[in-house]
């Protein structure tokens, strides 16, 4: 749960005392344990507002003791659950609540949170209603009325909720900052930079709203005033790891490169450092077979190359006996948590970046002195939508500095992918001198083509010939760039192992969710709009330039087994999509 939310729901535990005096329970305790009760709520909501869950909890377990139908106490009970991220625990609790005192607004509003949170946005809706059918005038239930239908792709009603929300209380400053966010999804970027500096002008440290203020600011291409938000909300606080993340990626366009590293490097650390602000973070806590394999070999790859041989060694045979131990589902994809005993065993090794190697920069261009500029943007111009791909993009040195990079570094913390393939990104490591370095030259080799977008996103994904690639998709930039980098001799076939890019464009009117991961709907947008398509076959050091709004795929994969046959390809976005 991010700050925000917990603010909001302290503020409901502060009314909950004056809920307590108001109602009265289907079976009425005598007036002794009626004034102990009181007591207790108003007891342990000081200690809820204060961030002692424990303590609150404990009391409030003690008001059901006396009185198992009290609704406060199950409704406040459910809150924490939520807070905590028990949220199948809270809906239990605060629709018990419900049941005694069906006219109980609040509760109505926390069951939606509840709700929303365990991906029943729907049910969340209903709660909401059902909130506001009772108390019309209730600010926070539009405005959590508007998350979830913003969430919903709902955004024009989601702009209405909370445009209710600040009408009936002008200083809801979560409120105008949510409109904000929902205003820059619908393109209204000057309504939405609005929004957020009247969230600012009632809450100037506000950390949310400069965060939110300064990623418009990007999208408008006013990236001094971007730069000026993000480190607002750094000052502000220190360990927002999405704000250092952003403002790396906007000092990067601005040529800031070195600057640049050093944010993406602290998001690293606020996350997945020694003392990372989420230590029960998901993806400490979950695993699946191909990732525990993966760090298994790497382990021991790391061990064959010298580079802390012993250290290395233990940890792939504690892997190993782990793996032995856990009963893994069919599905080498398939999420499942580790028990507490091996999370014990894993301690601070499992999905943290505890070898990092340098990659710093080449001297003289990343790039291969080979390339044929001039060929290579007309071959690209050629297709309707602008897509061509070619060999030998990076020189021998800058190749084999990344791959050394790739198989070594242990930042490959993204599982969470149907194919059961592992996924590196900027500011989880990924971010280097060398391949920040090879994203600015080809701005500046393919100027036609690049014209002046900037570097929005970069990430590299890791295969092996058990897992299925990425499905049919869009993504959100102008211009993709796709290179591989295994060598050529671990693809089994020469035909296959790339990507196929097909010869039709994401409707403009499509929002992420239908362009980036709804495969069926895409499949039947590509039988309805027959054309051809294009099969790019894996290749060694081979780039595949093209229109990043083309629908795409990975091809089938057959490589041979072994860390170091591991299919591993770079992505990186340029600019926004456009029409």
């Amino acid at each position: 749960m991010n700050r925000a939310e917990r603010r909001r729901q302290q503020k409901l535990a502060e009314k909950a005392d004056k809920k307590s005096k108001s109602v009265q329970p289907a079976s009425s305790p005598n007036e002794q344990q009626a004034l102990e009760i009181e007591h207790s709520l108003n007891l342990a909501v000081q200690h809820h507002n204060a961030g002692d869950l424990p303590k609150a909890e404990s009391i409030y377990q003690h008001v059901l003791q006396i009185d198992p139908a009290q609704p406060v106490a199950l409704n406040l009970l459910g809150v924490i659950a939520y807070q905590v991220g028990k949220n199948d625990i809270a809906v239990e609790s605060i629709s018990k609540a419900l049941a005694v005192m069906p006219d109980y607004a609040e509760a109505h509003n926390n069951l939606g949170n509840a709700l929303g949170a365990l991906g029943k946005p729907d049910e969340a809706v209903i709660s909401y209603h059902k909130a506001l059918a009772l108390k019309p005038d209730y600010a926070e239930a539009h405005s959590n009325l508007g998350n979830v239908l913003r969430d919903l792709g709902k955004l024009e009603e989601a702009v209405a909720s909370y445009y209710k929300a600040v009408a009936i209380k002008p200083d809801y400053f979560e409120a105008h900052n949510n409109l904000g966010v929902a205003l820059h999804s619908l393109e209204k970027r000057d309504e939405a930079v609005a929004s957020y500096q009247k969230a600012l002008a009632i809450k100037p440290d506000y950390a949310d709203a400069h965060y939110n203020l300064g990623t418009t600011f990007r999208f408008m291409g006013r990236l001094d005033e971007a730069i000026a938000s993000y480190q607002e909300a750094i000052a502000i606080r220190p360990d927002y790891a999405g704000a250092h993340n952003n403002l790396a990626i906007v000092l990067n366009s601005c040529g800031r490169g070195t600057e640049a590293l050093g944010h993406f490097k602290r998001h690293l650390m606020i996350e997945r450092g020694d003392n990372p602000i989420d230590p029960h973070h998901k993806s400490f806590r979950f695993i699946t077979k191909a990732k525990m394999i993966h760090d298994i070999e790497q382990f021991h790859y790391l061990a064959s190359a010298g580079d802390e041989a012993e250290r290395f060694q233990a940890l792939a045979e504690i892997y190993e006996t782990i793996d032995k131990e856990i009963d893994w589902p069919t599905d080498n994809g398939l999420q499942i948590p580790l028990c507490d005993d091996h999370l014990q065993r894993l301690g601070d090794t499992y999905n943290r970046p505890i070898h990092l190697l340098e990659a710093p920069g080449v001297t003289g261009s990343p790039l291969s002195s080979t390339l044929d500029v001039e060929k290579i943007t007309a071959n690209y111009f050629s297709h309707a939508f602008g897509m061509t791909y070619f060999d030998n993009l990076l020189s021998a040195t800058a190749l084999a500095a990344l791959r050394r990079f790739m198989l070594g570094s242990t930042i490959w913390f993204d599982f969470n992918y149907k194919g059961g393939y592992l996924g590196a990104v900027l500011k989880h490591g990924l971010a280097c001198p060398l391949i920040l370095q090879i994203a600015d030259e080809l701005r500046h080799t393919f100027p036609d083509i690049f014209k002046d977008h900037q570097l929005t996103q970069l990430w590299a994904y890791k295969y092996d010939s058990n897992l299925t690639g990425i499905e049919v998709h869009a993504d959100f930039a102008a211009v993709n760039v796709n290179f591989w980098i295994t060598p050529q001799t671990a693809n089994l076939n020469p035909a296959s192992g790339g990507l196929v890019v097909y010869d039709v464009e994401a409707p403009m009117d499509w929002d992420f969710k239908k362009y980036n991961t709804n495969a069926k709907l895409i499949r039947e947008h590509l039988a309805d709009h027959s054309s051809g398509k294009i099969v790019v076959p894996y290749g060694e050091n081979r780039m595949v330039l093209f229109n990043s709004n083309l629908f795409h795929e990975t091809d089938s994969i057959d490589f041979k087994p072994g860390y170091e046959n591991r299919r591993i390809n770079v992505t990186m976005l340029f600019g926004r999509r456009q029409p």
